[in-house]
């Protein structure tokens, strides 16, 4: 089994061979097909996540312990199963939903498996699929993506499902042409979410992205707006852009950078009663004022990837016509290293895909 890992924390990953692993209980051994890389694939690399205030989450008080193989958006042929894996078919490939859970703690009894106390995730808990073979626990963990490619299948698992739950989150349904949402940042997850919402909400769309490549994609994408946020009228012109031709202002923000910049320009905007939908995991640390929060009535939410409901209905959704099409690029397994110093240079435009 060939898999590029992480050697030590920081440095780029190393091609290691290994030997294939055999199945046992109700595993499944899975040839890997394509595996996503995701921007959260950037702070496992590097050993931590920034908390703000001089404060770091490191990786290895997960129980990470190098080497490690990353790989969370998988999607693969199954090649052989345990004796105890039933209804799954070898030579068929699956999206593999990796937030593996205990099923047991209080989280996982309310839920919310997506954020289990004790977690088995394939590619930030347990060895992934940057990688030629993966093992995944469960066949319940398999989903059928017959119609759809594994290049789009496999960010399903991470940047799709992300997405789709946070959308979820403000109800898009019920907003109409006369709201607006505004998207924070045009990589993989924002373009994706343009794309979400024009399927589920007849609100209008803004797109807030620093690059003017990616805000250009976006409204390729299906943007009605986009904007440059370091221009200092931004703020002012996107308030008033929500209120033209009878509109009824900014009614959600889906924040998929997440530093406190963004943060501060997200709350700046929200209508009274609006909704702030925090997703993106920059890092850092911010301080607000607290009558506001109280006096516009203002919602701020988290939002973690999202359970195996949401991934089973989201891959549905898409093949029954839902177009997440955005734009694609495949690199070869051993490209993996370099494929990670591209995405945190921002040369990324859309979605990486890795191919053993």
């Amino acid at each position: 089994m060939r898999s590029m890992q992480i050697i030590k924390w920081g440095e780029p990953l190393e091609l290691r061979e290994s030997e294939t692993p055999t199945p046992q209980g109700s595993e499944v051994l899975v040839r890997v097909d394509a595996c996503g890389v995701c921007h959260s694939d950037l702070h496992i690399w590097k050993g931590f996540f920034d908390l703000g205030n001089d404060q770091k989450f490191q990786i290895e008080e997960r129980g990470v312990h190098l080497p490690f193989t990353m790989g969370h958006e998988p999607a693969g042929t199954v090649i052989a199963a345990g004796s105890e894996a039933q209804g799954i078919e070898t030579g068929k490939s699956y999206a593999i939903y990796p937030w593996i859970n205990c099923g047991s703690c209080e989280p996982c009894q309310n839920g919310l498996t997506q954020i289990c106390d004790a977690p088995k995730i394939i590619g930030t808990r347990v060895n992934g699929a940057y990688s030629d073979h993966v093992i995944v626990p469960h066949p319940k963990f398999l989903v059928d993506h017959s119609g759809i490619s594994a290049d789009l299948a496999c960010t399903l698992a991470c940047s799709g499902l992300t997405t789709f739950s946070a959308i979820r989150k403000i109800q898009p349904d019920r907003l109409t042409e006369r709201d607006t949402v505004v998207v924070l940042g045009a990589g993989g997850l924002g373009l994706t979410s343009v794309r979400i919402l024009k399927y589920m909400s007849k609100a209008r769309i803004v797109v807030s992205e620093l690059d003017a490549e990616k805000r250009a994609i976006a409204v390729q994408m299906g943007a009605d707006l986009i904007v440059d946020p370091s221009r200092d009228s931004a703020a002012k012109d996107l308030k008033t852009a929500a209120q033209t031709d009878d509109g009824r202002g900014i009614a959600a923000i889906l924040d998929f950078v997440g530093l406190p910049q963004t943060m501060e320009f997200g709350l700046s905007l929200l209508r009274k009663g609006g909704h702030h939908v925090h997703v993106g995991l920059f890092g850092g640390a911010y301080s607000m004022s607290l009558p506001p929060l109280a006096f516009r009535m203002l919602r701020v939410s988290g939002s973690y990837v999202g359970t195996l409901e949401e991934f089973r209905e989201l891959v549905g959704l898409v093949q029954n016509g839902m177009d997440l099409s955005i734009p694609i690029t495949n690199r070869p397994l051993d490209e993996a290293a370099d494929a990670l110093e591209d995405l945190q240079s921002g040369k990324v435009a859309g979605r990486l895909v890795l191919k053993p």
